[in-house]
Formats: structure tokens, C-alpha cells, sequence
């Protein structure tokens, strides 16, 4: 077997702390880029939530081109910093030499979140696949954003392989993703003269262990000047400023019951039921995420 990355063992390091103890509202950090197929090779078919086409993708390759993509993406994860050799072994085990690389804290951040998030944020618009997502890491007080490019980039020629597409992925506050979300929001979204302009879509979702999946929809249509924002406990006409207060609210709201564990009362206007919580992300994505269950893996 060829090496790999270890991804047993990801989560909030010492390395990983440091970061977190560098974020504030005014800037993000970068966590690096992945292409789709390093995304495979470090288990994101079995993560919570999985770009549909990206893992139909990788399930069609055979065996032996698994193994042969999974050591180049671990060798260029090295290159890039990350990942990194662990501690020189003794005796044998220093001939030889190490069978997995440790992931830099970077990548053991933004695989924590993806592997087990508290809280999913995923937003949709029909010409957006696929969908930018943030991630909050259990018993973490930010998110991780996963940017990835569009497959449709305007580009003459065959359409890439899910497999070859980039996602760029930051750290930031929840303040600082709430500002993000509503600058996302706000922004029209181009159509075909006479034809509607279809709404964005933002959908907040607990899914943290030992809790029942709880989910909450926002349906925007602006004009970059003014949002019309629908939701369960919401119908009101916002300007740039007063979405960004409404993101604000929502996103702390939804941190803090991640933080609490989503206790009785805490959200019970919102809706507890598993099967549509799970439909409501996919219906966010377009059908373009798997749910693949939340805090458990699939083989």
C-alpha cells in the first residue's frame, strides 16, 4: 500500500488552536485548496455531505486507480505543507519510514468540520454548482467555508471531471460568515430577458452528535439594493444593512444552540424532523449533495 494521509485522528490540535486563536471579525484565515479527487482520498464520499457528482466519480474508479490517486494526492499534500512526515521512528520503523503522512493543522481543521460538523450552513442557486458550504466544527466557535469552482466556467470543451475541480476553503468567525452570506444574498442573479430571476437559498442545519436533525430555509430574491427574504418566521422587504443584521442574528442564533446542544425550546419553532431536514439540504444544493447520514460513515 502506498502512502496516504491519516485521517483517524483529526480535530482541534495545538497547531489547530493557535489558528483559532488568530481569527477575528476582520480577516479569515486561508486553510488551503483541495481538488476534488484529494477531497476523495481523504474520505469526503463519507462525510456528512458530499457533492453527488464528486462521488459518483470517485465510485466508478477501480481499485487501482484509488491507490494510485490517493499517493500522488498524498505526495502533493506535502509539497503544498499539508501535511507532514510524523516523528522519525526507531529501529525498523525508521528504515522503513513513516506509512501515512499527519495532516498540517490547516487540513486537520477543515477535515474536523467536514467529517463532523455541529452546523452546516449550505447555500444554492440554480446556476451555482456546486454550492459554497460552511462547516462548523464540533465544540469550535467558527466555520470553515468550502469554496469550490464552478464546473461551468464558460470554458469551450468537455465538461471537467468532478474529480479535477478546486475548492478553496477559509476560516472565519460567524460574524465574519454572516457578512458573507448577506453580500451572497443580496447579489441578483443573472436570467434570460423576460424570464424570473430564481431566489438564492440558505439553509441552516444542525447535525450534531446525539442530536435529531433541525433545519431552517431562507428564500432570497434581490436586486443588489434590496432583499425580499421569506422564511419560516419571516416575510419582510431588507436593505443591504438590515440583511446583514438579519444573517447576523440567525447565524449567532445557531451557533450558540450548536454550542448548547440544541436544548428543548431552544429553536421549537423550527422544524425537528429528520427525513425533511435531510430532504431540505438536498433540496438546497439542487440535488447536486449527497446526505450521506450525519456523524456516522457509510461504506
Amino acid at each position: 500500500m502506498g502512502k496516504r494521509i491519516d485521517v483517524g485522528e483529526v480535530g482541534c490540535t495545538a497547531e489547530a488552536r493557535a489558528l483559532l486563536d488568530r481569527l477575528d471579525d476582520s480577516e479569515v484565515i486561508s486553510l488551503g485548496v483541495l481538488s476534488g479527487a484529494d477531497l476523495c482520498t481523504l474520505g469526503a464520499p463519507w462525510h456528512p455531505v458530499c457533492w453527488e457528482a464528486l462521488r459518483g466519480a470517485w465510485c466508478r474508479l477501480d481499485e487501482r486507480e484509488r491507490e494510485r490517486l490517493t499517493e500522488a494526492s498524498a505526495v502533493g499534500l506535502l509539497r503544498r505543507a499539508l501535511a507532514k512526515d510524523p516523528p522519525a521512528g526507531r529501529g525498523v520503523a525508521a528504515l522503513i519510514g513513516p506509512a501515512s503522512y499527519q495532516p498540517s493543522a490547516e487540513l486537520g481543521l477543515l477535515l474536523a468540520a467536514r467529517q463532523s460538523p455541529a452546523l452546516i450552513i449550505a447555500t444554492h442557486h440554480e446556476s451555482r454548482t456546486p454550492a459554497i458550504t460552511y462547516f462548523q466544527p464540533q465544540g469550535v466557535g467558527a466555520f470553515v467555508e468550502e469554496i469550490p469552482e464552478r464546473v461551468d466556467n464558460g470554458m469551450p470543451g468537455p465538461p471537467r471531471s468532478p474529480l479535477n475541480v478546486i475548492f478553496g476553503y477559509r476560516l472565519l468567525t460567524p460574524a465574519f460568515a454572516a457578512r458573507e452570506l448577506a453580500r451572497w444574498a443580496i447579489k441578483p442573479i443573472p436570467a434570460a430577458r423576460y424570464q424570473p430571476k430564481p431566489p438564492r437559498l440558505i439553509c441552516f442545519f444542525s447535525c450534531g452528535e446525539g442530536v435529531s436533525p433541525i433545519s431552517y430555509q431562507l428564500t432570497i430574491a434581490a436586486d443588489d439594493e434590496k432583499a425580499h427574504v421569506d422564511g419560516p418566521d419571516i416575510s419582510a422587504e431588507l436593505d443591504g444593512h438590515e440583511l446583514t443584521r438579519l444573517m447576523t442574528d440567525v447565524t449567532s442564533t445557531w451557533v450558540d444552540a450548536a454550542s448548547s446542544g440544541f436544548s428543548p425550546g431552544c429553536l421549537g419553532r423550527l422544524p425537528a424532523d429528520d427525513k425533511a431536514a435531510v430532504a431540505l439540504v438536498h433540496d438546497v444544493a439542487g440535488g447536486e449533495v449527497g446526505v450521506c447520514g450525519f456523524g456516522r460513515q457509510n461504506g
